[in-house]
């Protein structure tokens, strides 16, 4: 719950006004990077060549005061911020699948503290989704808690066009370009030449090569950098990517992910069971197999594939959904076979299309 800040304002020869800069990510990455072993790494990559696309499930919940007033973010912006992330990620083979937006009304989560309140979340996160949050208030533009995740909350009010690609990007295992490890942190340096004794590039950084080393410095309206410094090791000046998703400066400049950002982000889909568990089959046959009618009176959930979605599709094993259960059918084509029943009462059956996944 909020604790009350009572703030005594004295003024002296006239008014004193202070305003906090506002943090565009709060993402906390941890002191110990997160990596694959060699092994692990080499049995992903056999694996990445013959299952690609990726496929990942999206739930949004955006959130409005107790009386529904002050509500996060309208549909219509939401959506336009989903296609911007969908477009930046659909070249390294990972799509989307929008299974729903909700409204919840919450002052509390709605002015969200996420230093402090991330457990508050926990009673409103859909299972096997990435669950996005949208709030009226943060501490920052946006945050995912942690490297990799399941969740992440965005500004409904701050945030820009990037934020949304920039905190799923955390969720599925990247870092910030600039971002520093150890105690004390070391700078990424400039150089890629494994030989120079300054290369450092798969241990600081973002831990990809494949990104400039980057210092968080200025990004001009014209995309350039203007942040100037050199590295520490041997002054090499920096050249950050200014374009990159993963990096701060002029978010209308940030579009993009480089190959390994997209290679690593496959492997932690891959590698990592619980960022696995948000991604759809490309098949999928519900009953999964004879002798197994599916009924749903109560709740809400889904049934989703990739590709093709195939209800009721073994003889006699009836998919009944009646009484106040919702339920969600998501796939590029859904069929519904003899033995399908939708006859909810209180409850609702949506059947869509996925536009975000070729």
């Amino acid at each position: 719950m909020k604790k009350i800040l009572i703030l005594f304002s004295f003024l002296i020869f006239g008014s004193l006004s202070l305003k906090a800069q506002k943090v565009e990510c709060t993402t906390r990455a941890g002191n110990i990077p997160y990596m694959f072993s060699k092994e692990k790494q080499d049995s992903i990559n056999t694996i990445l060549a013959i299952n690609s696309p990726y496929c990942i499930r999206a739930y949004i919940t955006v959130f409005a005061d107790d009386n529904g007033s002050n509500r996060a973010d309208t549909d219509a912006n939401i959506l336009a911020n989903f296609q911007f992330m969908v477009n930046s990620f659909q070249t390294h083979s990972i799509c989307f699948m929008l299974i729903n937006i909700r409204q919840i009304n919450n002052t509390d989560l709605n002015n969200h503290d996420s230093d402090t309140e991330e457990a508050e979340l926990n009673p409103f996160r859909i299972t096997d989704c990435l669950n996005i949050f949208i709030h009226r208030s943060l501490p920052g533009n946006g945050t995912a808690y942690a490297i990799p995740n399941t969740y992440c909350s965005l500004d409904g009010v701050s945030y820009n066009i990037a934020t949304m690609g920039h905190e799923v990007g955390h969720c599925l295992g990247l870092y910030h370009t600039f971002q520093k490890f150890g105690n004390p942190s070391v700078q990424e340096n400039v150089t890629r030449n494994s030989g120079n004794a300054c290369y450092n590039c798969t241990t600081q950084g973002d831990l990809l090569c494949d990104t400039p080393a980057d210092n968080d410095g200025g990004v001009n309206g014209s995309c350039v950098y203007t942040g100037g410094g050199t590295d520490p090791c041997n002054g090499s000046s920096f050249a950050p990517m200014t374009s990159n998703m993963m990096a701060y400066g002029n978010f209308l400049c940030r579009n993009a992910f480089t190959t390994g950002q997209g290679s690593r982000m496959r492997s932690t889909i891959v590698g990592n069971a619980t960022i696995n568990d948000l991604a759809t089959n490309d098949i999928v046959y519900r009953p999964s197999s004879s002798n197994s009618t599916i009924t749903w009176t109560i709740n809400e959930g889904f049934e989703t594939a990739r590709d093709e979605l195939y209800i009721s599709n073994y003889v006699n094993d009836a998919y009944n959904v009646s009484g106040s259960a919702v339920r969600r059918f998501v796939s590029k084509k859904v069929y519904l076979r003899p033995g399908t029943h939708f006859y909810p009462t209180t409850g609702r059956v949506h059947i869509k299309t996925n536009p975000y996944c070729n």
